[in-house]
């Protein structure tokens, strides 16, 4: 499969800064192909889609140490002006701020590039991983279910979506009894939760192949605007989801 840029570019504009992998404003402005004043400006129109957990501004110090450490970013030596990093979901996010079918190519290959790094490191899951995680999900359950509560389970799986927060992370997940796993989510999160759709069947897999570039880590993934377009176009979305 051919890609719109390559790899090694996108991977080399990956930085550590504050503990985290981010992409400089200059870098995402030459990969999406405008100016970084004109990417700046979509992202400050569209202040509410990027709150701090998704951009920052570098101080001057973080800026030198950047600039004396990347070759390719030594032009920003000769700006007064601070650079913004934008973290793996705030790079996903500037597709929908971006509006072309080229930003949307673009914005999938960069979270692609996240994911890659985030694989390299982590260490490679155990076998009996997976069992241990379903027996859990399953004690979980067992603990918050209530005698009534067993006439809502159903034959078949359904597939769920559920967000936590206005911007936060999009869980992916499937149950036979979705009334006990909100519950049990909503119990266990620190923020509120919002049911985004529903799809019949066990496709929890299927959707994390699909979606797998914009995957943060286990069942959750970056609310871009992929994520959102593909869970409207496959879920049954609950009517006060509806636009």
């Amino acid at each position: 499969m051919t890609t719109l840029v390559p790899t090694e570019r996108i991977d080399h504009a990956i930085l550590l800064i504050r503990g985290q992998k981010v992409m400089l404003d200059a870098d995402l402005a030459e990969l999406y192909g405008v100016t970084t004043k004109v990417l700046n400006q979509a992202v400050n129109r569209n202040r509410d889609r990027f709150p701090e957990d998704f951009i920052f501004q570098l101080t001057a110090d973080e800026k030198a140490k950047v600039v004396a450490k990347s070759p390719h970013l030594q032009c920003l030596k000769f700006s007064s002006v601070l650079p913004c990093a934008f973290t793996e979901p705030g790079a996903g996010m500037l597709a929908s701020v971006l509006r072309s079918p080229a930003a949307t190519k673009i914005s999938i290959e960069v979270l692609r590039a996240f994911a890659r790094l985030r694989q390299e490191e982590e260490p490679e899951p155990l076998p009996e991983n997976s069992g241990a995680r379903n027996l859990f999900a399953a004690i979980r359950d067992a603990i918050l279910l209530q005698p009534e509560d067993e006439i809502y389970t159903t034959s078949e799986p359904y597939t769920y979506f559920v967000q936590a927060g206005d911007r936060g992370p999009i869980k992916i997940g499937s149950t036979r009894n979705l009334l006990v796993r909100l519950r049990t989510l909503c119990a266990m999160s620190p923020v509120p939760l919002k049911l985004l759709g529903v799809m019949k069947g066990d496709a929890e897999d299927r959707c994390h192949l699909r979606l797998g570039a914009f995957r943060l880590h286990g069942e959750w993934f970056a609310p871009s605007s992929v994520v959102f377009d593909f869970i409207r176009e496959h879920a049954v979305i609950p009517e006060s989801g509806r636009a």
